[in-house]
């Protein structure tokens, strides 16, 4: 029971400060272009990290090296692409579409354990899943159904769910960690690693393009992506997938929109809509529909 607390709480925590991360796009996507903005994310991650090895580096270290193919692929997908894509999608995209593609990131997580793991989808999950989705459609439509009905997909969109795939992939394949690295040590050998494959992309965009202009709200923005959404929240993301599993936290990720809800409502001043108290008790109920497990009682003769 303390193991699955420990990983919804987790879980949970990293998806709360995950939703900073919209409030932080809105604000750097015409002050930073998307591969420098997700370079210097990480490269501070790294550094807040960088205290901790000494302590992890002796008993990780032999474990990196033996299983450095695996940690190149989960970081090129959690680290290198994953930000990077949604940057870039945040460019083009409509911010109701990106409401829509985010939280799509645990079906994909349930699909791709059904035909990689063979993992079932029991009829309770998948009527959570529905409620779930029920949820996200009323959050992003507010009520009117004619948002919906007149969506147009653009090229945002597809670098949107280029990036919701990677976040799938990454849930996915980061079971197979090896449990002789640490939860730090498997961070900073993540963190490296995708900031080496993503350095060549990095100079080539910062040559051709003009200079950021160096601002209050890029230094703050940029400060709370590295230091919350990346080196704190990918950690927890960590411990959580440890706990219960990438389909459980996948499905504690559908609560993105209620807490970037939040977040717009206090940072921003967005008012918050009686459709969207409605999407979030949706969103909210099937979580609970889909993971909690309920023990079986035993019959009495």
């Amino acid at each position: 029971m303390q193991k699955t607390v420990t990983g919804y709480s987790c879980a949970l925590l990293a998806v709360i400060i995950w939703s900073g991360n919209f409030v932080v796009a809105r604000a750097v996507a015409g002050l930073i272009p998307p591969w420098q903005c997700n370079f210097w994310r990480w490269f501070i991650a790294l550094i807040i990290l960088l205290p901790f090895a000494p302590k992890h580096w002796g008993t990780d270290w032999p474990a990196i090296k033996k299983n450095w193919r695996g940690l190149s692929l989960l970081a090129i997908l959690g680290v290198t692409l994953l930000n990077t894509l949604i940057y870039k999608a945040g460019q083009t995209t409509e911010s109701i579409n990106m409401a829509l593609l985010v939280p799509t990131a645990p079906v994909v997580i349930l699909i791709l354990s059904r035909v990689l793991y063979s993992e079932p989808i029991s009829p309770r999950r998948m009527a959570g899943v529905l409620v779930v989705l029920a949820g996200v459609a009323v959050l992003v439509s507010r009520g009117d159904w004619d948002r919906l009905a007149h969506l147009r997909f653009n090229e945002g969109d597809l670098w949107a769910l280029g990036g919701v795939l990677c976040f799938g992939l990454y849930s996915l394949f980061i079971r197979q960690r090896s449990p002789e690295i640490s939860p730090i040590g498997f961070s900073l050998a993540t963190f490296a690693l995708g900031l080496l494959y993503s350095l060549p992309f990095t100079a080539i965009e910062a040559v051709m393009l003009p200079r950021p202009h160096l601002s209050t709200p890029l230094v703050v923005s940029v400060l709370y992506a590295g230091i919350g959404c990346s080196a704190l929240s990918f950690w927890l993301w960590t411990v959580a997938i440890d706990r219960i599993g990438p389909v459980r936290a996948g499905m504690v990720y559908y609560s993105l929109p209620v807490f970037a809800g939040i977040a717009a409502m206090l940072v921003l001043g967005e008012s918050v809509a009686p459709a969207q108290l409605l999407g979030g008790a949706l969103v909210i109920s099937g979580i609970i529909v889909a993971t909690v497990v309920m023990p079986h009682r035993h019959k009495t003769h």
